[in-house]
């Protein structure tokens, strides 16, 4: 890992991961690292496990328990979108980004994610064999070593919104959830920016046997889409990439004693 600064405002960290990401993985890291964002820039006022277990404990007539419900239903919807983003076969995302701020377009603070050109569909992956974890453990360490990731997250911020984008060549059908934003830039230049770069080994797994599981699933299936290499798909179906932004934004709050 080493950290680089670019300009006055904006840093890149590299994440060197052993393996190739799952879309289930890759997702899983990019959300988790939103939810700790979100509690380190005071958008919620404690961790988000903490939220789920107030949902659970406080009294009906809690003033914030609305608050707090509609964030965990947000957060969970713009973790199963992105992931249904990242396993589709027709869309290749190259980045996602983290805005904090009133707009996407004037955002306080901005953190983007670089990922690997070859993320693994989890339909052919089993999660029990492409754990989440240690990617996600190597991933924290790497920001949680980094300086200025570190001033970054103490600066004080109030609560305001926080969007998510998916810059992507899709020849898919158009997402209902995140919409096109073609002319959209980010605005490192003008907003405190962390770009994080995540890399992997290219080598899969050696230990890794799904490919016999899922070509045992589908020996009676030759119409499946899933037994075309992914790069011949992209190569035939290659579309420029725009950014698309998610319709769900995360409302920042202050808990209510």
């Amino acid at each position: 890992m080493f950290t680089k600064k670019i300009n006055k405002k904006e840093t890149t960290i590299s994440v060197d991961l052993d393996e190739p990401l799952t879309s289930n993985s890759c997702s899983k890291l990019i959300i988790e690292s939103m939810k700790y964002i979100l509690y380190q820039k005071q958008q919620i006022p404690f961790p988000y496990d903490t939220l789920l277990q107030l949902q659970k404990t406080n009294k009906p007539t809690n003033k914030n328990n609305n608050t707090i419900k509609n964030l965990l239903a947000t957060i969970e919807l713009i973790t199963d979108e992105l992931t249904c983003q990242l396993h589709t076969n027709e869309c290749d995302v190259r980045e996602v980004i983290i805005v904090i701020g009133a707009t996407p377009v004037s955002p306080k603070f901005l953190v983007k994610f670089e990922l690997p050109d070859n993320i693994l569909s989890s339909k052919k992956h089993m999660e029990y064999q492409h754990s989440y974890r240690k990617p996600l453990l190597t991933l924290m360490r790497c920001l949680i070593k980094s300086d200025e990731f570190q001033d970054a997250m103490a600066l004080p911020q109030g609560p305001t919104n926080t969007f998510v984008l998916v810059q992507k060549s899709d020849a898919s059908t158009k997402s209902d959830f995140f919409l096109p934003k073609p002319q959209y830039t980010p605005p490192i230049q003008t907003s405190t920016c962390i770009s994080i770069k995540i890399k992997h080994n290219d080598t899969i797994n050696p230990n890794c046997t799904c490919m016999n599981i899922v070509k045992i699933h589908h020996d009676n299936d030759e119409s499946s889409v899933d037994d075309i290499p992914i790069n011949i798909i992209q190569i035939c179906t290659k579309k420029p990439y725009l950014w698309y932004q998610s319709k769900e934004v995360v409302k920042g709050f202050k808990y209510i004693g």
